[in-house]
């Protein structure tokens, strides 16, 4: 089986990780961070893959910089190393998307119908691609205040309303063509990597400081606002696996599915890195911060996964300490700091 990935970002580095356990091929298409030039060797999607991997991905792996608008590059890039499934990442976040429209539309709805158009006419098996919950807003809840996969679309910026047209261009192609289509609507994906969505228009800023700063001791102030607010907690190896646990499935159609972590209080990730590091200067703000552009309260909402665990068999792992735990580790472990250990008790409730 050879795997083509689209854009990488913080998500797909766990991915490419975990394929390449699995003994699969991978390809990887894209700019990764950089402008498209062939000849730099490791634009910044790539150099955090490298570590993730453990060195030495330029033989592990075949590269293509390739912009997702170009159908013949893609179809090209299929052909050439007989592609036989798609992960597509490709997409500008929220904030970019806001800043400039005609570009979001030319990557994230040109892009994904390439993607779409170049995999029904090389006869792939599977297309698995990133939707996002921020598909659905405040008239999305239910009774209950549960968001499910069949809630109504509510996008409240462009960004969901991308994700809109991409799961409506997903069920036409399905049905046009018997392509296997499956989305994955992320919630609030965190871990080691954080940085490089966080510079992008997307993630946030006080979440990598918050597990980057205290871990390194690097004696930076990180304010972490939002600690009334709940949150769901996707951490990035359970996102992975949900993208990799999706491959399998590829009877014909389109299917989205919500893909949570653990739905816990802003504070109670607070506390818990400030167990860990109690001399570092952090603070916790009860109010809100102002959201980026075109950012909404989307992981803020409460996800019902039942339809990912009964068809396709993902739950998350990762509490919200194990995950926090992880993602510092690797941030002390990048320094060349030895790992620390959880508190001896828990430190907090949990809301599911």
């Amino acid at each position: 089986m050879t795997i083509m990935l689209t854009g990488i970002g913080h998500v797909g580095g766990y991915i490419v990780r975990d394929l390449l356990d699995a003994g699969e091929r991978v390809v990887l298409y894209g700019f990764f961070g950089g402008v498209g030039d062939p000849s730099d060797l490791f634009p910044p999607d790539l150099q955090f893959v490298d570590d993730l991997v453990g060195g030495g991905l330029r033989d592990k792996v075949d590269i293509v910089v390739g912009d997702v608008v170009d159908l013949a590059a893609i179809r090209d890039t299929m052909e050439r190393y007989g592609v036989t499934k798609v992960i597509h990442l490709a997409s500008l976040l929220s904030a970019g998307v806001e800043a400039n429209p005609p570009l979001a539309a030319s990557v994230n709805l040109v892009g994904m119908a390439n993607i779409l158009e170049a995999s029904a006419l090389h006869g792939l098996s599977k297309v698995v691609w990133a939707s996002s919950v921020d598909v659905f807003g405040d008239k999305s809840g239910g009774a209950d205040g549960f968001i499910r996969d069949d809630s109504p679309y509510d996008p409240p910026f462009i960004y969901g309303a991308t994700k809109v047209f991409g799961e409506q261009l997903a069920w036409r192609y399905a049905e046009n063509t018997g392509l296997s289509l499956t989305g994955l609507r992320l919630t609030r994906a965190y871990g080691y990597g954080e940085h490089i969505k966080a510079g992008r228009g997307g993630g946030s800023s006080w979440m990598s400081g918050m597990l980057l700063e205290p871990a390194i001791g690097s004696g930076r102030e990180v304010l972490v606002p939002f600690g009334a607010r709940p949150m769901d907690f996707l951490y990035l190896e359970d996102a992975s696996r949900a993208f990799v646990r999706a491959l399998d499935y590829t009877d014909p159609g389109s299917t989205n599915y919500i893909t949570r972590g653990d739905f816990r209080k802003v504070s109670d990730a607070f506390d818990f890195v400030a167990t860990l590091f109690p001399d570092a200067p952090l603070e916790l703000v009860m109010d809100d911060a102002p959201l980026p552009p075109g950012s909404s309260y989307a992981w803020t909402r409460r996800y019902d996964g039942t339809r990912a665990a009964n068809e396709i068999g993902y739950t998350s792992r990762y509490n919200l300490e194990t995950g926090l735990l992880r993602t510092i580790n690797l941030n002390r472990a990048a320094a060349g700091l030895d790992p620390v250990t959880a508190p001896a008790s828990p430190v907090s409730g949990v809301l599911r």
